[in-house]
């Protein structure tokens, strides 16, 4: 049979194609491990991300008519990078979210 043979992971084809030129990923990925009504208990659970040699940021947002001190990790350009940072904060005892952002 003549042409091109069939591929072999059709879906992740179509996948890769959407991602645009050089299969880069649209999103940004961030672990968030923690969010806080003050930004004393923000800044208390990014020490304790500090002392596992994880680096976080602080951000301040406003939610429902309050502010809200979101402790993030990231931001990752691929999800795999986040998951497995995502499962080493989760084993080291914190509760997390897998936070996805258009680029």
């Amino acid at each position: 049979m003549a042409g091109r043979p069939a591929p072999a992971d059709p879906l992740g084809d179509l996948a890769a194609a959407r991602t645009g030129p050089g299969g880069s990923d649209p999103f940004l990925y961030f672990v968030q491990a923690g969010a806080f009504r003050t930004q004393e208990d923000a800044e208390a659970q990014r020490a304790k991300l500090s002392l596992m040699g994880i680096e976080a940021k602080v951000t301040e947002r406003e939610q429902a008519g309050r502010q809200v001190y979101r402790v993030r990790v990231g931001p990752f350009t691929n999800k795999d990078e986040a998951d497995r940072n995502k499962e080493k904060l989760d084993a080291g005892g914190f509760d997390t979210a897998l936070v996805r952002v258009q680029r």
